[in-house]
């Protein structure tokens, strides 16, 4: 149905007529959209002021509605979300439902813009769905990339708990796992008799109309989307016919963002994994799932017990949790129970790698979202093309580096995965001559000239004793690290370490020996490690001062050369970034200023 008017509205609300139909009197332009419109609530209200549709906009939704009065006219105000602001329609209050094409076009769209706002989308789509064919509920299970499960993503309706009763499936199993398997619509009007639904609090409450559809691609089944009424003489012919037209196009939006989230995952950590940063590279990935799932706190644990945390997560052994196995379980959120789980509510899932489960990650949500799987299946497919690269074949538990130091811009210290900051030392003396000891570390220091940088106003065998009082705190934090030669002392770094500096100088001598892309890409890697000055959060120290300016010149000239690199390839942005980079660490270089100059224009 055409609507009685359409406006545009950029971020602020400011309005602009699309068309009108000259009843309405929508006339002028530049004016916000409550003062053009001046709608009312039922009961005569301003309504536009305090508009529902921009405020649910605002916060995330792709579509909204709410009725209102218009010169004493009843119509439906109908929102969009769209690049750059909203969509606003108007028509009259008993319009006829949707065009569902369309309604599913929208959504595709907001979720290629906004791929975070997954789950809400979800709903408001089923509920538009739901209204438009007389159905009471709607819920889409999502398969797991592994085709073991399908799992409850969305639901939205009346009797939400009775219908939360199970939200995960095996292939095979009940009316969403039935259907995935063959992969063929089925539909009952006598639920309540039918031994395949497995939800008894859903019969319970008199439903008998079910209709299950499966969404599939030539790739594969995604998903499966289910509809239910309490009214047995439903028509099912409509709905199937419905679905068979917006099924297809719903099913390549699913696996494109799906897809898209792999993607996302992948990118969150492959340039950790290049420059050697695997510790950043799951913690990364455990930021990423954390913002995608919402969750209060993450757990990545590796098969061998190694685990990773971000946010709070209740306490869990995991040693015989069934996830290991490959099921998906929690614990009082109506998925089968792990027998290891006690206190709040969390979700297990395994995490595949070559067809076999090489870690699980936990997701705890202080308020479990409802469903309480919602996040079970966009975090798998997140996961599904990070996972083989942070466990590769043959190194199941490949550990992260024993030790790790950001030394670039802010000092940053991790010790067998856990931070570590000055006061872990014991003394801020035995941080500062780790720090002395660490910019030397090819070298032995001869204990004379470390007393007399650290300690020169003191006597020789007070500044003695000062200094071996350092070294025994830092080898009680770092065990092993300081070792001693007669007069001399020096680093002894693990193998399994991982220095920002270190692998700086290996990225860019490994970029002197190439040309072109390959040295664009490796030099773009090295110049990501590079976030500022040696020790830059310690300007005072002096001790470091020479291989502080040495670094910081291997930095500038590696900009220059990048910026002449992408001019060359033709990636202009990346070169004024690059000209501003080196501007930014010597400001009256003038070769950077002329080439940036002649990139602006």
């Amino acid at each position: 149905m055409k609507p009685l008017a359409r406006l545009r509205l950029d971020p602020k609300g400011v309005a602009t007529v699309l068309e009108a139909d000259p009843s309405l009197g929508l006339e002028g332009s530049g004016l916000p959209c409550a003062l053009l419109v001046q709608g009312q609530d039922p009961f005569g209200r301003p309504l536009c002021p305090r508009c529902p549709v921009q405020r649910e906009l605002r916060r995330g939704a792709y579509r909204a509605s709410t009725p209102l009065l218009v010169k004493g006219r009843r119509l439906r105000c109908q929102g969009y979300r769209e690049a750059g602001g909203f969509l606003v329609e108007l028509y009259p209050e008993r319009a006829e439902p949707p065009d569902l094409l369309l309604e599913l076009s929208r959504l595709t769209q907001h979720l290629l813009r906004s791929p975070e706002g997954f789950p809400q989308a979800l709903e408001d789509f089923l509920r538009t769905l739901r209204q438009a064919l007389g159905m009471e509920a709607a819920e889409l299970f999502l398969i797991d990339p592994e085709g073991h499960h399908v799992i409850l993503t969305a639901y939205e309706g009346l009797h939400r708990e009775a219908f939360l009763e199970r939200p995960w499936f095996q292939l095979g199993e009940g009316y969403p796992g039935i259907v995935a398997l063959k992969q063929e619509p089925l539909f009952t009007h006598s639920l309540s008799e039918d031994p395949r639904y497995l939800r008894q609090k859903v019969k319970q409450l008199g439903y008998q109309t079910y209709i299950c559809y499966p969404l599939e691609l030539p790739q594969g089944l995604i998903g499966v989307l289910n509809l239910a009424s309490r009214n047995a003489e439903l028509d099912h012919q409509e709905p199937l016919e419905t679905l068979s037209r917006i099924g297809p196009l719903f099913a390549s939006t699913l696996y494109t963002l799906l897809t898209r989230l792999g993607e996302v995952g992948l990118q969150a950590l492959h340039q950790h994994l290049y420059r050697g940063e695997i510790s950043e590279a799951r913690l990364t990935l455990l930021k990423e799932l954390q913002r995608l799932s919402q969750a209060t706190g993450v757990r990545l644990v590796a098969r061998g017990g190694e685990r990773w945390e971000r946010g709070l997560v209740p306490q869990c052994e995991m040693r015989n949790c069934p996830a290991w196995q490959g099921a998906v379980v929690g614990y009082k959120n109506g998925l089968p129970a792990c027998p290891e789980a006690q206190g709040r509510p969390r979700t297990c899932l395994p995490l595949w790698a070559r067809g076999e489960v090489v870690a699980m990650v936990t997701l705890f949500h202080a308020r479990p979202p409802k469903p309480a799987t919602r996040p079970a299946a966009p975090t798998l497919w997140f996961t599904r093309l990070a996972i083989p690269f942070l466990f590769p074949s043959g190194q199941p538990d490949t550990p992260s580096p024993e030790l790790e130091i950001y030394a670039l811009g802010q000092f940053r210290l991790r010790y067998h995965g856990k931070e570590l900051s000055s006061r872990d030392f014991g003394r801020s003396g035995a941080f500062q001559l780790f720090k002395y000891l660490l910019a030397n570390k090819d070298r032995a220091l001869y204990i004379e000239d470390i007393c007399e940088i650290f300690w020169p106003d003191l006597s020789p065998d007070r500044a003695r004793q000062e200094l071996y009082t350092q070294v025994y705190h830092i080898r009680k934090t770092l065990p092993g690290i300081v070792e001693r030669e007669g007069e001399y002392y020096r680093l002894k770094l693990p193998e399994n370490r991982f220095l920002d500096f270190e692998r700086f100088e290996e990225l860019m001598r490994k970029a002197d020996l190439e040309d072109g892309l390959s040295a664009f890409k490796t030099l773009r890697q090295a110049l990501e490690l590079y976030k500022g000055p040696l020790y830059g959060d310690d300007p005072y120290g002096e001790w470091v001062e020479g291989e502080r300016n040495y670094l910081q010149d291997r930095a500038l000239s590696g900009f220059l050369r990048l910026g002449e690199l992408a001019e060359a390839l033709g990636y202009l942005e990346v070169a004024k970034e690059a000209y501003a980079r080196a501007l930014r660490l010597e400001p009256y270089l003038e070769e950077a200023q002329r080439r940036l100059a002649t990139l602006k224009g």
